[in-house]
């Protein structure tokens, strides 16, 4: 019984140590014992210090990363990165509202100015061709609608000068001081294109004009 025992105890023993990972020893030739660890401890070291290793290179990164975000070096050239973005975005904004400006402009009707003022002096007076604009005899509307159509013409042709006359029993505009009908008929044709409407009722006519100290 005791030997049986002490069998058993062996076995367990063998069975033990062969599932242990094993160290070898070797003899080399100057007589030194070279100890070989076994394979999967060696594998196991091996993936133990590339973890390590690696968690050190993440940690520094890590430590680089705030190293160089608390540089105040790097947060100055943030700051004028974010100064270059406000420059071009107040850069754009002042374009685009020098673009609305202009096309609010464009849109905006322009009251003309006149190419004659009240410091220029008739010289003489001549034989010449005026444009008649407008005639009409009615007492009640005649002279408002020959103001308000000399307005209109002048508007758009502030080069030319309008003469409101009463010649009973009509009140008349006549546009203008040409010394030569051919002139006359030219800015005919001009108004008559802006203002169809009244073409009809546009004449050239010869007149005595004025003869301006700039003409």
């Amino acid at each position: 019984m005791r030997t049986l025992s002490l069998c058993l105890m062996l076995l367990i023993a063998l069975i033990a140590s062969a599932q242990r990972p094993q160290i070898t020893d070797r003899l080399n030739k100057n007589g030194q014992v070279t100890v070989d660890a076994p394979k999967e401890l060696v594998k196991r070291n091996n993936a133990d210090l590339n973890g390590k290793q690696t968690n050190n290179n993440k940690d520094k990164k890590v430590k680089e990363k705030d190293k160089k975000k608390n540089d105040p070096a790097n947060e100055e050239e943030r700051l004028n990165e974010l100064d270059d973005d406000n420059k071009d975005t107040a850069k754009k904004d002042e374009e685009k509202k020098k673009e609305d400006e202009k096309k609010k402009e464009e849109l905006t009707p322009k009251k003309p100015k006149r190419t004659h003022t009240s410091q220029q002096t008739i010289e003489s007076r001549g034989v010449g061709y005026r444009i008649q604009a407008y005639s009409d005899n009615n007492h009640a509307t005649a002279k408002a609608a020959a103001q308000k159509r000399a307005r209109d013409i002048a508007m758009k042709f502030p080069q030319y000068r309008s003469y409101i006359s009463y010649k009973a029993p009509s009140w008349r505009l006549r546009i203008g001081d040409f010394k030569t009908q051919r002139e006359a008929q030219a800015a005919l044709q001009r108004i008559k294109s802006v203002y169809p409407k009244f073409a009809r009722e546009m004449v050239i006519v010869k007149d005595r004009i004025n003869i301006w100290s700039n003409d």
